[in-house]
């Protein structure tokens, strides 16, 4: 970036006054407390220091004459530095410059931070520099290539300076911040992957120091694991070392699979007993272990180290079975997906153990992955395997395999579940394929298995799609149509009051709108009992996995009858995958703008205007429940002729839900309802 002729001439003017004073006062309290605010500003751009923490750099005025003006005792730099509120702040052009110029004349950008650790983290330590210290030392920002290595400021330290003293800088906080596990973990890291001499004892010693500090916390164990990782893939050369550095890494990230399976969400923070607290399950333990797997593979001769990798093989499809489930139900939030090399690591080591391929899968979530094979947002295609569209006949082969499957053993209810699941996928591609079941007897199926034990989320999904209403589609009323029922008295008149239908089957519609179906009228409560153990099940069963993640709709309420009105994610994604691509060019930019209009088209509900996507999905109605007494947040009821079924809902709960319209998805906890517009709107 070329300067102007006006910041070249301030630069210089503000150099020649550095050079002057450094010259005469290379130590005193004003250039250091400079520094430090330079040296914030520089690299926290939020940063300030608070007037109190001014004064104790600059020390206490004299006992009898007093001490000068705060402006004063900061000349000849009082006119960098800015009062406002008890806060001093300083210009961040010009503190990027005073932090070179300071380094020029040899106050180097380690020794400054230092100085601050020391001066201002002691035991009455304002919690803002706290935060600062350590966002200064341990916040890795997002670039073009990822998530950064280190801090700005540590990198920078690296660069202009040298590695050494960037350890010093961060055994300085480590040493001043004894209860912190981030500083000795962060010293690891950079062992590990900068080196130094003896990088990898050094890296194990930091590691095992920060565990010290956080027993319990899966993400700081996760580094001693990362050191054991490249410690094998870098120093193992005989057999004995990489069985000895190989089971190392494997019983370290074991470790952190432990941990994190006993860590809770923050809601449990106030929760005694909660030993740690995370926003997110940390999968790196599962996940480091299918990497240190893969790496044994390639080291170790199969022939001397045949019953070590088949005993590996157990717990790398067991693993695997997680990470299906996993990414099949939920991704990290609305607009992003794990890196591409996630799923690709985790297939690759699959089938390198295994005989089967992972795109082969007929499990339930390998099932629900089957229609998105060949879609550019598939985990497949993503990872970089180019496999074709499932076929029909592929999935009647699947369906038939499934039904033998079930048929040979009928009380097996996971087999039952798939054998279920393959006739809706079918439905999907082929909803009058004579290889279909009748749903009557799926239904069957799901009743006799009801009473025998607890069941998963998968099953009560197939049982709420089994046995959710099938009506006729009935239509809205105009608003400037009159009330087929009488007119209610004043005292009943309320705006507040939920909309109520009147589903008599002697009364005729009269409007034109979209067809609506205001869920039927259920002969028993049973769907509500399967919403209910559903959501059940999955609090059991996999709630603690996807804390912090976006669940994923698996399925759409569609217009038709029979398994054909269940829609599978993937058909939406494919119109949607053509919109984009036909709002841009494939060939042209990175993959990351094609998946940025993709993901906004879902965030802003564009997909719900596409017509083809429209004339696909049967709109609902839905209310609050009478008594906010009655509903937990994010709880809404669809009704279901003289019944209501509570469902969760992507929108805010409000007083004005009735006269929207929405459509009804599944997630792997139940039933969602999205928000897409009003009964009138285009």
């Amino acid at each position: 970036m070329e300067w102007t002729e006006e910041e070249i001439e301030n630069y210089n003017c503000l150099r020649r006054i550095f050079d002057a004073h450094l010259r005469r006062n290379p130590h005193a309290t004003n250039t250091r407390l400079l520094s430090f605010l330079a040296l914030l500003k520089t690299y926290l751009p939020e940063s300030f220091l608070l007037m109190s923490e001014c004064q104790q750099i600059l020390g206490p005025p004299d006992p009898i004459f007093g001490g000068p003006p705060f402006e004063k005792s900061m000349e000849p730099f009082n006119f960098l530095i800015k009062t406002l509120d008890q806060r001093c702040l300083i210009d961040p052009v010009r503190a990027q410059w005073s932090v070179q110029l300071l380094a020029d004349s040899g106050i180097s950008r380690s020794t400054t931070v230092k100085q601050l650790i020391i001066s201002l983290c002691g035991d009455e330590s304002q919690p803002g520099m706290l935060k600062f210290i350590k966002d200064l030392l341990t916040k890795r920002e997002f670039g073009a290539k990822g998530k950064a290595k280190f801090s700005r400021l540590i990198q920078d330290i690296q660069d202009k300076e040298n590695f050494y003293n960037s350890v010093s800088v961060l055994k300085t906080a480590s040493d001043k911040l004894r209860q912190n596990p981030i500083y000795p973990q962060t010293l690891s890291r950079l062992h590990y992957i900068r080196g130094g001499t003896n990088k990898f004892n050094q890296a194990e010693k930091w590691a095992k120091t920060a565990i010290e500090r956080a027993p319990n916390n899966s993400y700081v164990a996760d580094t001693l694991g990362q050191v054991y990782k490249n410690r094998l893939m870098k120093e193992a050369r005989t057999l004995e070392e990489k069985i000895r550095m190989g089971n190392e890494a494997l019983e370290a990230f074991e470790d952190v699979e432990k941990k994190a399976d006993g860590e809770e969400g923050q809601e449990m923070v106030e929760m005694a007993g909660a030993i740690s607290i995370s926003k997110t399950f940390n999968n790196r333990g599962l996940f480091g272990f299918l990497q240190v797997a893969q790496i044994l593979l390639q080291k170790l001769p199969s022939r001397e180290c045949g019953r070590f990798i088949d005993d590996l093989k157990i717990k790398v499809k067991a693993k695997f079975d997680f990470f299906e489930r996993y990414l099949t139900y939920s991704q990290p939030n609305e607009t992003s997906t794990e890196p591409r090399f996630f799923w690709k690591h985790i297939v690759l080591c699959y089938e390198s153990y295994t005989t089967e391929k992972a795109a082969e899968s007929k499990s339930f979530p390998g099932l629900l992955e089957a229609l998105n094979r060949g879609l550019f947002t598939s985990k497949g295609r993503r990872a970089g395997f180019m496999k074709a569209e499932r076929t029909v006949s592929d999935l009647e082969r699947i369906q038939d395999d499934l039904r033998t499957a079930y048929q040979t053993d009928p009380e097996d209810v996971q087999a039952a579940e798939s054998y279920i699941l393959s006739n809706i996928i079918l439905g999907n591609e082929m909803p009058d394929s004579p290889e279909l079941t009748p749903v009557n007897e799926l239904q069957a199926i799901i009743t006799r298995l009801l009473e025998k034990g607890s069941k998963t989320p998968e099953f009560y999904l197939m049982a709420v799609l089994l046995f959710w209403p099938e009506e006729e589609p009935e239509t809205v009323q105009d608003e400037d149509d009159e009330e087929v029922e009488p007119p209610a008295t004043e005292d009943e008149e309320s705006e507040d009051e939920p909309q109520e239908f009147d589903t008599s089957d002697e009364e005729e519609a009269t409007s034109t709108e979209p067809e609506l179906q205001f869920l039927g009228v259920l002969s028993n409560p049973e769907v509500q009992r399967y919403v209910t153990l559903m959501e059940n099940a999955y609090m059991t069963s996999d709630a603690k996995y996807h804390r912090g993640r976006c669940l994923l709709p698996l399925f759409f309420l569609g217009k038709g009858s029979g398994l054909s009105r269940w829609i599978h994610k993937s058909r939406l994604d494919k119109i949607v995958e053509n919109e984009v691509n036909n709002e841009l060019d494939e060939r042209v930019g990175p993959v990351e703008k094609w998946m940025e209009r993709f993901n906004n088209k879902w965030i802003d509900g564009d997909v719900w205007r596409i017509l083809e996507i429209q004339d696909m999905l049967l709109p609902i109605r839905m209310v609050l429940p009478d008594s906010p007494q009655e509903h937990e947040e994010e709880e809404v009821l669809v009704y279901a002729r003289g019944k209501k079924i509570k469902v969760k809902t992507n929108a805010e709960p409000d007083s004005a839900l009735s006269p929207a319209l929405f459509y009804l998805g599944f997630t792997i906890q139940g039933p969602v309802v999205f928000r897409v517009g009003t009964v009138h709107s285009d």
